[in-house]
């Protein structure tokens, strides 16, 4: 015989777990679906980004080759210029030798009249015009100008043009490692009485450096100083352009941005009424500048195509300023792989990214969703990685934020850093205390 209850019990098990069967079926199916869809869209989303790159890098090749054939037209012109002066030159001269053997033929003509008509008078009152023409004619050279072609050198016109470099953002991101770890230590000149406040990687290995005492340094990775430029003050900011030429701001007061082509200090751009508070090169080598009024009422960021203005990101879509104001506090910059210019405020105590058309994308203030031993933030220094990966100094707390690219909170990198931050071409992070002058260079991805 069949126990009633046991019968019972399994036709409940079978039901409930048909239930449960449908019941996730409703659940995953349609969250399967969307994964789907986020995928896919993720998918091509980035398929039109590496597509617009390779388009951007084929119009920047095209730039450059005008910009080198617009140099040599340049000089070609300056050529032609002067050897139409020497022709107009040539042909004035020509004009006056034949004006003086006109008056030649004359005199010569009025003197063999004189001794064919036998007057006394005219012979008596004959007045010599040898003097005149003493030195002779007053003959052209006839020399003219020679030109001669320089040899094309492939090679230097290669060096001129450029060099293709490939991105690793094609071929995949690189992952984090568990343990970060400190490859070198390097002694800059900066410690005990003199405080280190800016790191810059040029990317041949090299590092420029800068500090309290009005000078930048450009050191190798032993510390050994190869350059020293001396500036009016402290440097506030630093940035390379892509023919690898060195721009800088100073402290407050100044309102000029500076810089260095290996030679001599100039002004590039002169903000007036804007005091300089950070500054990066876009990767198609415009210049942004974030600055501040001189009243400390406004602050923005502009976007510099030579000396002119291209774009200034100064307000959210509701008219709503995107960083603090009555303050002189850095707001210092880098442009993200994907476009996105991320601005440390240091004064609102967040980091304002906005996209490519200066629109804002989403404000960090400090890791507000995971339990942490770190509760203030306070960021100074940041940069990105060839993952579109922002990486933030916390100079509360003594350690580097990295988010993704939308601003969610990825992990800490726990070395001291509350001084510097810097990318290398390896990857790696450059990290520096204000207090010691030390640099440290740290593995993070693999």
């Amino acid at each position: 015989m069949y126990d009633v209850s046991q019968l019972h019990t399994k036709c409940m098990i079978l039901l409930i777990s048909r239930v449960l069967w449908r019941i996730s079926r409703g659940v995953l199916l349609p969250m399967l679906k969307k994964w789907k869809t986020l995928f896919f869209q993720n998918t091509n989303k980035k398929s039109v980004l590496v597509t617009a790159e390779f388009d951007r890098v084929t119009n920047a090749i095209q730039d450059q080759e005008n910009n080198v054939c617009k140099v040599v037209r340049e000089i070609g012109s300056q050529l032609k210029d002067e050897v139409a002066k020497q022709k107009k030159d040539f042909e004035q001269k020509n004009k006056r030798v034949r004006q003086d053997e006109n008056e030649l033929n004359k005199v010569i003509k009025n003197n063999k009249g004189i001794l064919e008509s036998n007057d006394a008078k005219r012979i008596l009152t004959y007045q010599s015009k040898n003097e005149q023409f003493r030195e002779g004619q007053n003959q052209t050279q006839k020399c003219f100008p020679m030109f001669r072609p320089g040899k094309v050198r492939q090679d230097q016109l290669h060096e001129m043009l450029g060099s293709l470099q490939m991105s690793s953002n094609l071929y995949g991101r690189k992952k984090l490692m568990s343990n970060p770890v400190a490859l070198s230590t390097i002694q800059t000149p900066y410690g005990k009485d003199k405080t280190l406040f800016g790191v810059l990687c040029d990317g041949t290995g090299k590092i420029w450096i800068s500090g309290s005492d009005s000078k930048i340094y450009h050191i190798d990775q032993g510390g050994s100083i190869l350059k020293t430029v001396s500036v009016s003050n402290n440097v506030s900011a630093l940035s390379l352009s892509m023919e690898k030429e060195l721009t800088f701001s100073v402290f407050w007061p100044d309102t000029k941005v500076y810089k260095y082509d290996g030679d001599a200090v100039r002004t590039l751009v002169d903000l007036g009424q804007w005091y300089p508070r950070g500054l990066c090169h876009s990767v198609n080598g415009d210049l942004l500048v974030s600055m501040r009024s001189v009243d400390k009422t406004q602050s923005r960021v502009v976007m510099f195509s030579g000396t002119a203005e291209t774009m200034v990101i100064q307000h959210d879509r509701h008219g709503k300023p995107l960083f603090s104001v009555k303050t002189d506090e850095l707001l210092l910059l880098t442009e993200n792989g994907n476009g996105d210019i991320c601005v440390s405020d240091y004064a609102e105590k967040a980091v304002v990214v906005v996209n490519a058309s200066g629109e804002l994308r989403f404000k960090y203030q400090g890791n507000l969703i995971y339990q942490t031993k770190y509760e203030s933030f306070e960021p100074t220094h940041i940069a990105s990685n060839s993952n579109s990966q922002i990486l933030i100094s916390d100079h509360s707390n003594d350690v580097i934020h990295l988010l993704n690219s939308d601003g969610s909170f990825v992990r800490y990198i726990e070395f001291p850093c509350c001084g510097v931050l810097s990318i290398n071409a390896e990857n790696n992070l450059i990290v520096g205390g204000i207090g010691n002058g030390k640099l440290q260079i740290i593995e993070y991805l693999q």
